[in-house]
Formats: C-alpha cells, structure tokens, sequence
C-alpha cells in the first residue's frame, strides 16, 4: 500500500532573502492559447508586471492546490458554513481590480493565456514541488493541475510519473490543457499508458484519494543555508514512491554570474557511517561530483554537509545548487539552494572568541635529571584551559571570563565579573585552576607576535606573597614571610642561594611558561599544522615549565591539549 509523505514534507515555498545567491536557469515557452506552466524556481523579477512586460499574455492563474484542506468554517449554531475554496489566483495585466496575486513563485503550476507564441529564460532561486492532491471520485468536473519537475530534454509517461502517488497505477487518467479559446480551455484525454510528459508543465490528473504527495522525491529542508557562522546543515530526503528508488546527488555551479561561487574544497558532505561507534568522515564535494543512494518505500535519508570557513573571506555570500534526480522511470529532478554566508553583520570570523578545552600532561623531567629530559610519568594530569583570540588571531590565556548575550542578540565577554552591564542576561561565569586568581589574564609572550594556530607561549608568575601562592598561609606565623619575632621579613626565596644561609626564607615565587603547538600528528618535529574544522575543536601538544621550585631549574610537562571555540565574542571587555 502506498504511504503518501505526511505534510511536514510539503516542501518549499518562495524562498528567504537568504538564498539570493543561489540561481538556476529556466525557459519558460508559451504558445498561442492556453498553456499550463510549472515554475521550478521564483525568479528574480518574480513581479508579474515586470516578468511578463511585453509578453502576448492575456491573464496569469496559479493554482492553489491545497485550497480545500483549509480550515472549516463554523456558524454559531456549530453547523458548517459551506465555502467554495479559491482553487486559483489570477494576473490580468493592467487590471488590478480583477487581479488577486502579484508576483510568480517557484514550485507552483500557472494555467496561462498567450496569444501568440513566446519564450522567456530567467534564472530564479529553486524551490521543491509541493502537491495536495484531493480525490476526484464522484466529483464531477473536478481534477488536479500537477506540475512536472524534471529536466526539460527528459520525456516519461504519466504513469512512471505519478504512478506511485495518489494518480495510481491502473485507473488513473491524464489530460493535457490545449485550446485556444480563451473561455474554455481543452482538456484532452490521454490513455496513461503512452502520455508523454514533459518537464516544465503541468497536466489535468484524477486521484484515488486525498493526499499531499509531491512526487517520489520527497524534501524535508530549506536546502543548504549556512548562517553567517553555521558550520553544518542538512536536508532530508525521502522516498515517497512505493518501490525502491535510487537517487543521483549532484553539486552544480550557481546560474547567475554575478553569484559567488564556492572555493574549491569548501564544501564537503559525510559519509555513511560503516559501523555503530566509527566516527563518521567527510569527502570533498566540488561542481559535477556525483553520489547516489538508493531507498526504500517511506525511508528517509538525512544529507549532512559542513563548509570549511577558513577558505572563506568575509563578509561574503556564497552560493551553488544541489540537484536530485531519481533514476528510476519518473526521472523527477529537484533542486536546492547552498547559500553559505560568511562573517555577515554581527557574526565573528574564525577563529576569533573564546576557546575552553583541557591540557593533559603525560611526561615530566625527572628531579635528578640535570638536563631536564621529560620521561613517561606514571599517570596523566589533566587540567582545563581557556583561551581567548581576536580577530587578528593574538591570544591571551584566562583564568577567569564571563560570557553573557545584551540586547540587541550579540554575545559579549568580560574579564571580570563586575564589568557584566545590565544589559547583558543570561551570563555565565567560567573559571579554571591552572592559573593564578592574581593574574586572570596572560597575554601570549609579545616578541614574536605569535599568533593562534602557530607556537604561542604564555609566562606568568605566582607572587610570594600572592593569594593563591600553594606555600602561603596568611593565619599562620611560619607563612607569613617574617621571622620569628616578627621583627622583619626573611630574605626573597626566589633567590636559591640564600637557602645556604642559617636561615632560610620560607616564601617563593612561582614561574610558569606554558607553550602550545600546533604540529602534523602532535610530533613538534614535523611542521606546524592548523586544519579548520567544522566542529570548531583543535588539538596540538603543550610543555609547562614550572620554576622556582627545586635549585637545579624548571621542572617541565609534556602532553597534548584539545580545545573547541564555545564562544564568538571577538571583543575581551
């Protein structure tokens, strides 16, 4: 038994502003008398006035397929108001009094009058079909206007066309609308057999049942629209025929010149998962790629894509088409748009923001060990990390931020929290114990103009006398830092000489310098290496430094870090 898509998946209507960047060609050709037209995309002057100046078109209507499953009419008694559904909407050029619609939209079938023969080629933003079918048993006069969504050189008949829908695949029966009076339009009656459809029209159909059934192909989905920093977007598709069908995926260049097209290797899709806990992997999609997948009856299959921004400039519109054609006999084709938009107004090119993620330290040098060589310690330490970066890539470690969103929508970072305005809700504060309470922010060491992605150092110094100093007890006389009659401070630890002397300091300072790298395999011997990606995480290998607690030097860390961008605030107030 055929099961008809259910109505989340009456797909596309007219398009956001969004996708202008997305663009197919299309030919619309009339000729002399009544002509029925399905439109693939809404073009870019949709307005009917300017579409269609100095055409021979008498009147434009487009028909409403899902007019009579509006919502019931009730009177105050709880009978039922009779209502006659507007199965149409009219152009009459010149006319705005007879006239209810203004403009074409793409997806849609239009029963138009032309007294003579025209062509036009536009191109337009595509959208997919949609359909609401109503049964046309015992109802008299009644049929559906359906369009056909496929490539304008491919011919198939009704029945592999909509055989699988509510038209069936024995009893159904296809008109095609000719004529030449403008009154009283021809429908003419065709064994469903040997019709021969073609794309781009639309045709007069019965129906077994009411159903909303766009055609085998079914588009849960917008198309690809990526947001000014969406790094991922889907669609879903689904068979809606009642037989398995396979599905040709194809990337094409947008049709408008004026269009950006994407980079080379921006754009990639993932694959299948091979079993139930590999991490899926993605492959490059470039113009012409092809893929397929093959279906069930009613199954669905998700389309995943991510883009990589870093070959991205900003400020930037993007755009290029997905096409799915099934082929199978109904040889149905949709479209799509991928719109992806880069750093727009008020969004934070990569890879600025704030940036969390943990260290883990695996090797330490030993204490006698003069050449401070770090060895495989006996466990792993593991400490989290946070790490800010601006739009010209410096960075500065934190100890402490809170991260908050004002007003007008934009997220905001704040070194302190006693600098969170009013104005900013939702905050949330975030800390970490790596660093000194003192010192809540590190820039990364200044000679070098170091930058995020190469090999950046932080140094920083835990005072004597600092609140967080592990050695200092503020309420006890021996950690005080002076002697034992109070009479004066001891001499500074820092100075390790002095520990030869009678009597010994009992505070010292602690240096840290902590370095992170960014090297091909985590081995700092081969070169350094950045790769974007789309889940905004990257890793490297990390040495920590730490000073002024044994005479012979710094005892020094190695390990790896992992961090991932949780935040796009470009700004650290």
């Amino acid at each position: 038994m055929n099961k008809p898509c259910k109505s989340a998946f009456l797909l596309l209507t007219m398009l956001p502003m969004a996708a202008f960047a997305s663009h197919i060609s299309e030919t619309m050709t009339l000729k002399n008398g009544w002509n029925a037209i399905y439109l693939e995309s809404t073009p870019t002057n949709a307005l009917c006035d300017a579409f269609f100046e100095g055409a021979p078109v008498k009147s434009v209507a487009s028909y409403q397929s899902d007019a009579y499953s509006s919502t019931r009419q009730l009177a105050d008694d709880g009978a039922e108001i009779a209502q006659k559904p507007l199965s149409y909407r009219v152009w009459v050029p010149g006319d705005d009094v007879a006239s209810t619609m203004s403009a074409l939209s793409g997806g849609h079938v239009y029963m138009i009058y032309a007294t003579n023969a025209w062509s036009k080629t536009f191109v337009g933003v595509p959208s997919a079909p949609k359909q609401t079918w109503r049964a046309t048993s015992g109802d008299v006069g009644f049929m559906n206007l359906v369009g056909v969504s496929a490539d304008t050189n491919a011919s198939m008949t009704a029945k592999a066309y909509f055989g699988e829908g509510p038209f069936g695949t024995a009893n159904g029966i296809a008109y095609q609308i000719k004529g030449t009076k403008e009154s009283d339009p021809t429908f003419s009656k065709f064994l469903n057999a040997r019709v021969t459809m073609q794309g781009g029209k639309a045709y007069a159909l019965t129906a077994t049942k009411d159903s909303d059934w766009p055609g085998v192909i079914g588009v849960q989905g917008e198309g690809l629209v990526f947001g000014s920093d969406a790094n991922f977007a889907s669609i879903r598709i689904r068979n809606c025929g009642t037989t398995n069908h396979t599905f040709r995926f194809t990337v094409e260049r947008s049709a408008l010149d004026a269009d950006t097209q994407l980079p080379p290797q921006s754009l990639s899709r993932r694959l299948p998962r091979v079993d139930a806990i590999s991490e899926p992997d993605y492959t490059n999609v470039e113009e012409n790629v092809e893929w397929t997948v093959t279906l069930a009856p009613d199954v669905l299959s998700e389309q995943v894509f991510k883009i990589d921004r870093s070959k991205l400039d900003n400020g930037i519109t993007y755009g290029a088409i997905l096409a799915i054609e099934d082929l199978g006999a109904s040889k149905m084709r949709v479209r799509l748009p991928i719109v992806v938009r880069h750093a727009a107004t008020g969004a934070v090119a990569y890879p600025a923001g704030l940036w969390i993620g943990e260290i883990a330290l695996s090797q330490v040098s030993e204490l006698g060990d003069t050449n401070r060589v770090p060895v495989k310690a006996g466990g792993t330490l593991k400490m989290s990390v946070m790490m800010h970066v601006d739009t010209n890539g410096t960075c500065r470690l934190l100890q402490r931020a809170v991260a908050g969103v004002d007003t007008n929508g934009v997220t905001r970072l704040f070194k302190n929290p006693a600098d969170v305005p009013e104005d900013v809700e939702e905050s949330r504060r975030i800390s970490t114990v790596m660093m000194s309470v003192d010192t809540p922010v590190v820039a990364a060491t200044e000679i070098t103009n170091p930058k995020f992605g190469e090999d950046v150092d932080f140094s920083w110094v835990v005072g004597a006398t600092a609140s967080d100093n592990p050695f200092r007890h503020a309420w006890h006389p021996d950690h005080d830092g002076k002697k034992a009659d109070y009479s004066d401070y001891l001499p500074s630890g820092d100075d390790f000489s002095l520990y030869a002397n009678p009597i010994k300091p009992e505070l010292w300072s602690i240096s840290n310098r902590l370095d992170f790298s960014w090297h091909e395999l985590g081995n700092r011997a081969l070169p350094e290496h950045f790769p974007y990606n789309a889940d905004e995480t990257t890793s490297g290998v990390v040495t920590w430094e730490v000073g002024g607690l044994i005479s012979k030097g710094p005892i020094k860390s190695v390990g790896t870090f992992t961090l991932r961008r949780v935040f796009k605030a470009a700004e650290l107030e």
